[in-house]
């Protein structure tokens, strides 16, 4: 019988059996080389500026982000901070058992400021939440999302809040804010989607009286969501102490098991991702003489419980008792130096 015409090395290799072991190993190296070459590319293109078409992208993640937040839905479906258990016996404890806005109030607005903005406003909800809580007066938003930015205009004038609202698309990297013109400046979970912290860091204290406060309250875990090996697998000791009951997802489907994105998942949903969340820190205390810094968890509690918080009902022991145990392994963790916490609150001042 004949030999089919498109014989290969293929062919050839694996129909000769002293052959066919050096076949498997070559292939096999073929594979690594091509995972740590495209690995590399990622890295390379996570690295770069932000580009005008990510940047589109950006906008529109962030636009349906803004949607999801405004009826309630996402917050509540992927958010550790959106359990209140989580809230109230956990995080607000370190905030002398105060919720964030009152915390801010008390010892920083005892009077009404007259004017705050919001970088990266999404939604909108924290600036209406300031002037509710008696933080300012009047507020501003920006946002690179048009999307965000009508929904915020539409939840201001639901609320009743529109005369005392202001909204505008901006890129907030490079938008030109006005010299000492506000009194409070805010960045609630935004500063971990830019890449030109400095910049923006040295706009704020351009943009700030000589009175008025940066208020951050950030994600400032790993760049990318590339956690350590040890951190996942910390993680996932914390994720099997939670029933089955509670590690359903909103498709059905049970969460076994915590893992990593990679950079190419994560930079093709979302460009702007936790792209420097690294230097949040350092460059803070860089650009402002005063910060008070409370950090408040999350290394564990963020990951074991992303795409499973709308599981957990407050208000029952048994859910309770299975948040205390997750407080109970990040305290641990956190105590023992090994991590530090991913997330944090700050107040800076120019100086």
């Amino acid at each position: 019988m004949s030999e089919p015409s498109g014989l290969t090395l293929r062919h050839v290799f694996t129909r000769i059996p002293g052959l066919r072991p050096l076949y498997r190993a070559a292939r096999a190296s073929w594979w690594r080389v091509k995972d740590i070459a495209n690995d590399g590319y990622w890295r390379m293109k996570g690295a770069l500026a932000i580009s005008a078409s990510a940047k589109r992208r950006v906008s529109e993640v962030w636009g349906q982000s803004a949607e999801g937040l405004d009826s309630g839905i996402e917050w509540k479906t992927k958010g550790w901070l959106g359990i209140d258990d989580v809230l109230w016996r956990y995080v607000f404890p370190r905030f002398q058992g105060k919720d964030w806005y009152h915390y801010i109030a008390d010892r920083y607005c005892p009077t009404p400021r007259p004017l705050a903005l919001s970088l990266c406003c999404g939604s909108g909800v924290h600036e209406r939440d300031f002037i509710t809580f008696g933080l300012c007066a009047s507020a501003e938003g920006i946002d690179i999302s048009p999307e965000a930015i009508a929904v915020c205009r539409r939840a201001a004038e639901e609320a009743g809040l529109a005369d005392r609202l202001t909204y505008r698309v901006a890129d907030v990297e490079l938008a030109q804010l006005e010299s000492g013109k506000y009194d409070i400046i805010v960045a609630w979970m935004a500063l971990h989607h830019l890449r030109r912290l400095k910049r923006v860091f040295r706009q704020v204290r351009h943009a700030l009286k000589p009175d008025g406060i940066f208020v951050v309250n950030e994600y400032v875990g790993p760049a990318r969501f590339q956690l350590a090996p040890r951190q996942v697998e910390l993680v996932n000791s914390a994720l099997a102490g939670i029933p089955a009951s509670l590690r359903r997802k909103l498709d059905g489907s049970l969460k076994e098991t915590f893992a990593v994105a990679s950079l190419r998942e994560i930079i093709q949903h979302d460009p702007s991702e936790a792209v420097c969340s690294h230097r949040i820190l350092p460059l803070l205390r860089r650009e402002f003489s005063s910060l008070e810094c409370i950090d408040y968890g999350g290394t564990l509690l963020n990951w074991a419980l992303v795409d499973i918080s709308q599981n957990f009902d407050s208000g029952d022991p048994d859910h309770r008792a299975v948040l205390d145990r997750l407080y109970a392994a990040e305290r641990e963790v956190l105590a023992s130096g090994e991590f530090s916490s991913d997330f944090t609150f700050i107040i800076a001042r120019k100086g």
